[in-house]
């Protein structure tokens, strides 16, 4: 038995979401003594990678490196955000590894997906995790406004769940996302936002920001990469800051992913312990 983990994320060609790749790999390594490999669901960023000469395996290639150094046993952790598109790609690929290559796979979910099958646990603790996530000069009378990518899978429902949940734990924390939800019916209450559009929230940010107070924005992603510097906090005239600003109210954009918090980084790594578990345990 040769035992290796791989980590798998969306993939990142920027400085701050390299480097949060990084020590995400040294810390997986120091916890488990064991080699730890990286593979990237994003076809488009693995193009960019591979043009400025950076390694850029997809997950089946990954594995298949793997097979070649004699790994027999692997843990493959995502670190998505949703069970949506990407993540059936890593368990697709991971299905096609272990027929045609013999290999022993174990995969760990999604953040917002329980490996136990118990969200609702889950998700209060990755809501609590998200409220300290904020930056301390953060004013409590401030609105924090988490950025999504989104989706139009039926995993949509995890991000009015989560919203929910935080928005119980702090009224003036919300969850938007950037791609709208397909036959979802929004519920009415503050934090679940119709369409989920920024759009719709800024009337409620209006309505919450007290006068010369400001708006914090922080994106609900793993990396900080285009999403973060460009939509969330870019200078065109339809980066989330910009339309937040023209709203009439201040703006603070914090780049700070979910990568770059030991706290979350932890929950990831946890969840590949209990892969490794399953492994060891298996014929």
């Amino acid at each position: 038995m040769k035992v290796g983990l791989l980590l798998v994320a969306y993939g990142s060609a920027s400085f701050k979401g390299s480097s949060a790749l990084r020590s995400m790999q040294e810390y997986a390594a120091q916890r488990f003594g064991l080699p730890v490999r990286w593979a990237y669901t994003s076809e488009t960023m693995r193009c960019r990678l591979a043009r400025s000469r950076t390694k850029s395996d997809s997950v089946f290639k990954a594995l298949s490196r793997m097979r070649y150094e004699r790994f027999t046993h692997v843990a493959v952790q995502s670190l998505h955000i949703i069970p949506g598109g990407e993540y059936g790609t890593v368990l697709s690929e991971c299905a096609h590894a272990a027929a045609d290559l013999g290999m022993h796979i174990q995969t760990g979910p999604p953040l917002l997906s329980s490996p136990d099958g118990q969200e609702a646990s889950s998700l209060q603790n990755i809501a609590e995790l998200l409220v300290r996530h904020i930056s301390d000069a953060r004013a409590t009378d401030e609105p924090v406004v988490y950025m999504a990518h989104g989706t139009r899978k039926e995993c949509a429902p995890l991000y009015d769940e989560l919203a929910t949940i935080v928005h119980a734990l702090d009224p003036l924390v919300f969850i938007a996302a950037m791609i709208r939800k397909i036959n979802g019916a929004s519920v009415t209450h503050a934090p679940a936002l119709p369409d989920d559009e920024l759009g719709a929230l800024l009337p409620i940010l209006q309505s919450c920001t007290p006068l010369g107070k400001r708006v914090w924005l922080m994106p609900l992603l793993s990396l900080v990469g285009r999403h973060a510097t460009e939509d969330m906090a870019g200078d065109s005239a339809a980066s989330w800051k910009n339309r937040i600003s023209k709203a009439g109210l201040l703006c603070s954009v914090e780049l700070k992913g979910l990568a770059d918090d030991m706290s979350f980084v932890s929950l990831w790594l946890d969840r590949v312990d209990a892969s490794l578990k399953k492994l060891y345990a298996a014929p």
